[in-house]
């Protein structure tokens, strides 16, 4: 398990640092619509900079470390519980670009938003880490 355990560690690490990221970023932007001047500025300014530093790095190395362990077990691949999982990872990488097409588009736009749809997106984003987490741990098909 040496090897491997260590990977899964640093794997399920970047998956928190990721939808960390993602969570921290709609909490701010649903702040957006509520502030105005300056203050708006700087939500959408820290939104990118978290955007850019945090969640790209913490999606490209939950995807590098994933594939990594599927290749260490391809067997694994035949398994219901991994196909789901993948299926709401992708639904998770449509969120994460949407995510930046939304701070760009608020940058040149900020009146354009509102606290509903972030607060959507973050229960959204919440209720599919939920669900891979329930895969992962119980593997039910």
């Amino acid at each position: 398990m040496g090897l491997r355990g260590f990977i899964i560690a640093l794997h399920i690490f970047a998956v928190i640092y990721w939808m960390g990221g993602l969570l921290m970023i709609a909490s701010l932007l649903a702040r957006v619509p509520e502030e105005v001047g300056l203050p708006k500025e700087r939500f959408l300014g820290a939104a990118r900079r978290l955007f850019e530093v945090g969640t790209n790095v913490g999606a490209a190395i939950t995807v590098a470390l994933g594939i990594l362990l599927v290749m260490m077990d391809p067997a694994v691949l035949r398994q219901g519980w991994l196909h789901a999982k993948l299926l709401l990872v992708a639904v998770l990488l449509f969120y994460h670009v949407r995510f930046y097409r939304r701070i760009v588009f608020l940058e040149d736009n900020p009146s354009q938003s509102t606290h509903r749809e972030f607060s959507i997106i973050h229960a959204a984003v919440s209720l599919l880490l939920i669900a891979i987490l329930l895969l992962t741990v119980l593997k039910p098909f």
